[in-house]
């Protein structure tokens, strides 16, 4: 049904990026909000409802919550958008004049700038093409002053990344320095161990059980940050990523090794790798945890071992086997013990044990054999009567669609209820803050809890409009699946390329006593079509090792 002009919501646009920081905090997001909010009262615009990007740039316009608002524009559900000013909109100047001069005329979207005098209803944008001319030159010039300045400081041997690197800190009084801190032993004990001839994976077994938290654990313990969200659930869960990127840092041999990655430009923010020859080195700028002898022998080490793990031939089932109870990943590994070429099993129960979650062990033989029958089934049914084959798919799509699009539907709807509530009791909670009602400490305490569970209800929202997005595509794609599947009618074996190019994820349940015997559900996620195994989307087998 189409909403009246009246009934369509007036969406308040608000951005901060990193840069923005020059400003100080007349860009604050939270200014911002009180600005929208207040023009929004003053002139008649009821309905609101914030759209926010914190920390994205205004070069490009992938930003989460601008895509939600556009989307909400494609609805037909929203009837103005109003910013405080062109910049907090864009700092490109084609789509920012794309969605300012053509998109949103077109949608029948009233665009207001506050603090730039640009309304569209009253044609006050003669000036704003140059206005956003000026922002995108300015975003140019300030990317251009924080790279000058980086390298700067890089060539004269000052740290000039992120935060400091595991094992070392600032040294008082100085930002540009690194010394040793008490983690320094642990990465000495990382590359010892390297040196032995342990693995990434031997290492970080090893770390877990000495119980030494993992570098995102230590910096919020160390900060006093312990009950942040950002708090890692499992603070000793040592992953070999980690161990490969400490062990493969040139820092720790005493030197910097500044500008080794680079945006591919001020507009796409991508990071890239560079060159070699293109990194700015300086020797011997701070003590090494390291000689640079060692550092290069375990270069040669991680990188075999690294590539022996990446190319088990066996693993052609490689990122899609996960745990439907947590959600990750099934780790494979070599596994003679049942005469099997190797096994999955739930990476949360190999690294914390079955209480966190269970083994949802299954070999790879029985995977393989459950997949290319389910293969099979589908390719002969496709090339017996595509169009049957078709109906078939798309009325499971339809009855999936069709018992799931209520109740995600109302839940949606009670989450932005509850979004608008928690947006204005912040609202006025800053308020209250401002003129000294309530002190700061009880304010960020209350707003705390508050961002928290707005953020977690975000979250939600997006999932449940991206689950409905992602049903309604399972309509559309059962043709194109049909197409792909009918070739492999005479298939006898399965490869890598095969299996991901059909195969979405794979979901392994625990193994459950039927009748006294085991049984594993295999639950298959097909490309365009999602879950469409045997048996009502399920496949049941015996495992004969118990």
């Amino acid at each position: 049904m189409k909403l009246k002009q009246q009934d369509k919501i007036t969406a308040l646009y608000c951005r901060l990026s990193r840069d923005d920081e020059y400003n100080g905090d007349s860009m604050s997001i939270q200014n911002q909000k009180t600005l929208l909010t207040q023009y929004a009262k003053d002139n008649g615009f009821l309905n609101t409802e914030f759209f926010v990007d914190d920390g994205y740039t205004g070069t490009n316009f992938d930003r989460p919550d601008f895509q939600r608002m556009i989307g909400y524009v494609e609805a037909g559900k929203i009837g103005a958008v109003i910013v405080k000013d062109l910049s907090r909109l864009g700092r490109e100047y084609l789509q920012t004049g794309y969605y300012t001069e053509i998109y949103f005329p077109q949608k029948d979207i009233r665009f207001i700038a506050v603090n730039d005098n640009v309304d569209s209803d009253t044609g006050d944008n003669d000036f704003a093409p140059f206005k956003n001319i000026i922002n995108e030159w300015y975003a140019k010039d300030i990317s251009k002053k924080v790279k000058s300045s980086l390298r700067t400081k890089a060539m004269n041997g000052g740290y000039c990344m992120g935060a400091a690197p595991y094992g070392y800190k600032r040294a008082e009084g100085t930002t540009n320095r690194l010394v040793p801190d008490e983690n320094a032993d642990k990465v000495r004990l990382m590359y010892r161990m390297a040196l032995e001839g342990k693995s990434c994976q031997m290492i970080a077994n090893e770390l877990r059980k000495m119980n030494v938290l993992i570098p995102t654990a230590y910096e919020l313990t160390k900060s006093g940050r312990t009950e942040s969200p950002n708090y890692p659930p499992h603070p000793y869960d040592w992953c070999p990523g980690t161990v490969y990127h400490i062990l493969t840092n040139p820092t720790y041999t005493g030197k910097l090794a500044c500008m080794r990655y680079a945006s591919k430009s001020f507009k796409d923010k991508r990071i890239i790798k560079r060159s070699e020859e293109d990194w700015i080195v300086t020797e011997n700028t701070h003590e090494a945890l390291v000689s640079e002898e060692d550092f290069q022998t375990v270069q040669k080490r991680v990188a075999v071992k690294r590539d022996a793990i990446t190319s088990n031939p066996n693993n052609i089932f490689r990122g899609l086997v996960m745990c439907p109870d947590c959600g990750a990943k099934h780790g494979f590994a070599a596994n003679n013990r049942y005469r099997s070429v190797g096994c999955y099993r739930c990476q949360t129960s190999i690294r914390h044990g079955r209480k966190a979650c269970e083994s949802h062990y299954i070999s790879f033989e029985q995977l393989y054999a459950v997949v290319l029958d389910d293969i099979q089934r589908h390719a002969s049914l496709a090339a017996e009567d595509s169009e049957k084959y078709i109906e078939l798919l798309t009325n499971a799509a339809e009855n999936a669609q069709n018992s799931d699009a209520a109740s995600y539907a109302k839940e949606i709807e009670k989450s932005r209820k509850r979004i608008s509530e928690l947006e204005f009791l912040l609202q006025k909670l800053y308020e209250d803050k401002a003129f000294g009602v309530i002190t700061d400490e009880t304010y960020f305490s209350l707003s705390r809890n508050m961002e928290k569970e707005l953020s977690g209800l975000r979250d939600r929202v997006k999932s449940l409009t991206d689950t409905i997005a992602a049903n309604a595509e399972k309509l559309k794609g059962a043709k194109d699946f049909a197409g792909l599947v009918r070739n492999y009618v005479d298939i006898q074996a399965l490869d890598s390329e095969l299996v991901h190019t059909l195969i979405e994820k794979i979901y392994v349940h625990q193994k459950e006593i039927v009748g006294g015997k085991a049984q594993v559900r295999v639950d298959i996620y097909y490309r365009f079509i999602g879950n469409a195994s045997d048996d009502k989307n399920t496949i049941t087998f015996r495992n004969k090792k118990n």
